[in-house]
């Protein structure tokens, strides 16, 4: 199943990209679901569709969820989450605080994601086509996994057995009940999903991710950081979308002023994202919702160059396929290359423990598992040149 990712912040139209999109690849035959993971649902208000829960058919080969965050949290972590309240109810004197205290950010929407691994396992969509939170907290999600893995690799098996040899003494000494087998396990269960989900998530034939943004400096400054921050965590980002643009009709008089800006942005978002496909989109008419009016924005989006014949671009196509990352040998050094452009040589960091490496970028931490091959190396030095990092490793 091909599964395409439509993020960028708040307000910029991603929700009408996405269904515009989806309703490209529906038309075009193939069986099709527009999924919104963002707690403030729009997928049905977009596309003109009376209120309903659940997978609804929007028209023929496109169906339509808007997932219940609450719901997905509760499949995922109900046994936790019910043992975490009884801890803290026996602190907090029951009440309102346990609730508030159990509510971690951003943990919910990630548990929407996991609905994903279902609709696969389901094999009944050719594509999936997701509508993201804003482009901040779909970034807070996509890092839960990596960090889970290493909750469940290291500590979590030296909890448990702790728990099964003192766990009855540790609960009578300190008030704090016992966890159950159930907790454990659910708890394991749930990261083996979460990796399985970052595995799918990394694989660049099967997934893509795609930034929507207009063509503001400060929202494109944003799309610029997300990328780099999607680099360097290996998400497969493979276009880049500039809604609203100005016609050439508007930039006179009162908007004159915005051609030159304009005309700016979009050379800065060609020389930002290489690689990937731009697609641009011009500000509508009216507002843009219905099928009739997004099915015109697809036509617009997708449409052959001017003066070419044939269908236009099929929306479904992996646009990029370049890796984050990669090794080379240099007269017996070791260059570890990661992709980072749009960064300054001062918020970069680079440490190693053991044989990982640890990359960190502003307020984010990165840890590439070393390969046998050179996880005996050390980090000798490295240096940025604005566009990729380049670590060289060599023997002691």
């Amino acid at each position: 199943m091909r599964i395409l990712f439509y993020t960028g912040k708040g307000g910029v139209g991603k929700t009408s990209i996405a269904a515009a999109t989806a309703l490209r690849i529906a038309r075009g035959g193939r069986r099709t679901l527009l999924m919104s993971t963002d707690q403030a649902h729009s997928l049905g208000d977009s596309l003109e569709l009376p209120p309903g829960r659940g997978v609804r058919a929007a028209e023929e080969n496109l169906d339509v969820l808007e997932v219940d965050p609450s719901e997905e949290g509760r499949k995922a972590w109900g046994n936790l989450k019910d043992y975490l309240r009884q801890v803290i109810r026996d602190k907090a004197n029951d009440g309102l605080a346990a609730e508030e205290a159990i509510l971690f950010p951003g943990m919910e929407e990630l548990f929407s994601l996991l609905r994903i691994l279902e609709i696969r396992d389901e094999d009944r969509y050719e594509v999936l086509v997701v509508d993201c939170a804003p482009t901040g907290e779909t970034l807070s999600l996509l890092r839960y996994p990596e960090r889970l893995s290493v909750l469940a690799d290291s500590i979590l098996p030296s909890v448990r057995s702790v728990n099964r040899a003192f766990g009855g003494l540790i609960s009578r000494r300190t008030s704090v009940p016992k966890p159950r087998d159930a907790v454990f396990e659910e708890l394991d269960a749930l990261v083996k999903r979460l990796v399985r989900l970052r595995e799918i998530l990394c694989d660049r034939e099967q997934t893509s991710l795609r930034i929507v943004m207009t063509p503001e400096r400060i929202v494109m400054e944003e799309a610029r950081r997300s990328y780099a921050w999607l680099q360097a965590y290996d998400f497969g980002v493979d276009a880049v979308y500039v809604n609203r643009l100005f016609p050439e009709e508007a930039l006179k008089g009162y908007f004159g002023a915005w051609k030159e800006l304009q005309e700016e942005s979009l050379k800065l978002a060609a020389e930002s994202f290489p690689g990937q496909r731009l697609f641009t989109l011009e500000l509508q008419g009216g507002e843009l919702k219905g099928i009739p009016g997004l099915i015109k924005a697809a036509e617009l989006l997708y449409a052959p160059p001017a003066g070419a014949e044939g269908a236009g671009t099929d929306p479904s196509e992996v646009f990029c396929r370049e890796a984050a990352f990669r090794m080379e040998d240099e007269s017996g050094t070791r260059k570890f290359l990661v992709r980072l452009p749009h960064l300054r040589q001062e918020d970069i960091e680079v440490l190693q423990e053991g044989s990982d490496l640890i990359l960190r970028v502003r307020n984010e931490t990165r840890r590439f598992h070393l390969p046998d091959k050179v996880s005996r190396r050390y980090v000798s030095g490295w240096e940025y040149d604005g566009k990729e990092l380049c670590i060289r490793m060599d023997y002691d």
